[in-house]
């Protein structure tokens, strides 16, 4: 299993600055990289402090220049409220940046405070985001292209700057998967899904699990090698209070989510209010489902995650609700220094097979 980080870059209330919250994610990311994180992921949000960071490709642009071997990912793309012709070359500009180190996470988005701002109707988000996964396939496999859907048309085009990564940078897919044609297209190109509980237990997204390597048996793939992204939130401490603490900041986050999710957020100026929302399970229940705790705790929970979801990926969230960035520090030292190797100790001595992360466009002249 594959350990990355991921940056929401959230500011929850004035005794964070903008910069403050940037130069948290910067010395993160300085910190992953040292200890051998895979990628390095960052969010895309707009228009309140749930997240400061509107262009996660900006983001990875920036990144780029200060890191060598992470991988640099965006998580995700929100695809209906970027135009396709500019979006295409970005990602080309941002693979060459980063030297190849480009992983391209792409989503429909969910919050329609975003899209009545962006003036998209949410209602076609997820046939946008179709489109978009198939001008990606036909402009990084072509000379020359055109394309003519629902949403976007296009005359016969080419481009001056393309991936480095050829054909194209490796996709993963979030909130895609209502849709039995999305379902199919994401197994038969073989992208990775990503998924996350939240404050509920792994057994929330089983049933998305067994449907995910459902499709792969389904277009001749191993399900058992089935790549998939699990985001948790992870938080290293042996305090019972600072525990506690984390939670309620996670518990925070979570909650504006579903409030921005279900339309019923409120704000103060830029900060979403802390609205309970309803048949919220209490505190200590969620402690129970977040990863917080010491070492070895975080340990036995990572692996039971592991034994019910079979992950290939864990996106790490270290910073949810304005977590000190000392703690944060602490969180991942304590993760390059004991929890990683516990774990990868432990999956080694179980035979855990390696996943299989093989991608292929379905459309233009690459299709498989």
């Amino acid at each position: 299993m594959k350990f990355d980080l991921f940056s929401l870059m959230q500011k929850r209330d004035e005794s964070w600055n903008m910069r403050e919250v940037f130069e948290d994610v910067e010395s993160s990311v300085r910190i992953a990289e040292q200890i051998g994180f895979q990628t390095a992921w960052f969010a895309e949000h707009h228009f309140n402090n749930y997240s400061l960071c509107p262009s996660p490709l900006m983001a990875v642009s920036y990144f780029a220049a200060i890191t060598s071997r992470i991988r640099l990912g965006t998580a995700v793309v929100v695809v209906p409220f970027y135009q396709p012709m500019r979006l295409l070359q970005e990602i080309g500009l941002a693979d060459v940046m980063c030297n190849g180190r480009l992983v391209l996470g792409l989503g429909s988005g969910y919050q329609d405070y975003e899209f009545q701002r962006f003036d998209v109707g949410i209602e076609t988000g997820i046939e946008r985001t179709l489109e978009m996964l198939d001008l990606i396939e036909i402009a990084f496999t072509q000379e020359q292209f055109e394309y003519h859907g629902k949403h976007y048309d296009f005359p016969p085009t080419q481009f001056a700057i393309k991936p480095l990564q050829a054909p194209m940078p490796e996709i993963w897919v979030a909130g895609l998967m209502s849709r039995p044609e999305v379902q199919e297209r994401v197994a038969r190109s073989g992208y990775v899904p990503m998924l996350t509980p939240s404050w509920k237990p792994m057994s929330s997204i089983e049933k998305a699990r067994d449907e995910y390597r459902q499709l792969f048996r389904s277009v001749g793939r191993d399900p058992q090698r089935m790549p998939l992204g699990l985001m948790r939130f992870v938080h290293v401490t042996n305090s019972k209070a600072e525990a506690e603490e984390a939670a309620r900041r996670a518990r925070y986050s979570s909650r504006v989510s579903l409030s921005l999710r279900k339309d019923y957020a409120r704000f103060d100026g830029i900060y979403a209010q802390d609205i309970e929302s309803e048949n919220e399970p209490p505190l200590d229940e969620m402690m129970q489902n977040y990863v917080i705790g010491d070492a070895e705790h975080c340990i036995e929970k990572i692996l039971e995650d592991h034994d019910c979801m079979g992950h290939s990926h864990m996106l790490v969230n270290v910073q949810l609700g304005g977590i000190p960035t000392d703690r944060v520090h602490r969180t991942l030292d304590a993760l390059g220094e004991d929890i990683i190797p516990g774990v990868e100790k432990e999956l080694a001595r179980r035979g855990v097979q390696a996943p299989v992360i093989d991608q292929h466009p379905t459309v233009g002249p690459l299709a498989a």
